[in-house]
């Protein structure tokens, strides 16, 4: 399975990611018909969740895309930006479904979401996900080198 990440194009688990999120945004019952009992406003924290997926997978995609060259400040803000624009694009596009609603609410928690996925990933997981695959990227080319030389 790590050999599958690794080896993931860039941007592909971004799109994914998106398309999962738009079926459970726009889809009038996306769970189907199961009566689960929650704790009340639990949708606000299941937005803030799927919104911290969003927004840490948009940063890591973001961040494979860029090694092994450090990445920008600026393109970092546009990674978590766009996945704020997204969760806004879908709340007013759920307000013209039939069965969905606008809610700000929702937004704030997607907004939090994907600004708690940023400080996640820039302050706590960068240096663990550069490290692992740079080091990968090093073993790869030593080897290539190595074979090579014999």
């Amino acid at each position: 399975m790590r050999r599958f990440i690794k080896n993931l194009p860039a941007g592909v688990a971004s799109g994914i990611i998106t398309l999962v999120v738009m079926y459970l945004s726009l889809s009038s019952n996306p769970l189907g018909d199961t009566d689960i009992m929650l704790f009340e406003h639990a949708d606000k924290f299941f937005h803030f969740v799927m919104y911290f997926c969003v927004g840490c997978v948009y940063y890591l995609d973001y961040a494979k895309f860029r090694l092994p060259h450090h990445t920008k400040l600026n393109g970092e803000a546009a990674v978590i930006a766009s996945a704020i624009v997204l969760s806004g694009l879908l709340e007013i596009a759920q307000g013209f479904t039939a069965k969905r609603s606008m809610d700000a609410f929702d937004f704030a928690a997607n907004v939090l979401g994907a600004l708690a996925a940023f400080a996640f990933v820039k302050y706590y997981f960068m240096k663990q996900f550069r490290h692992y695959l740079l080091r990968h990227r090093h073993r790869s080319s030593h080897h290539y080198k190595t074979d090579e030389a014999s």
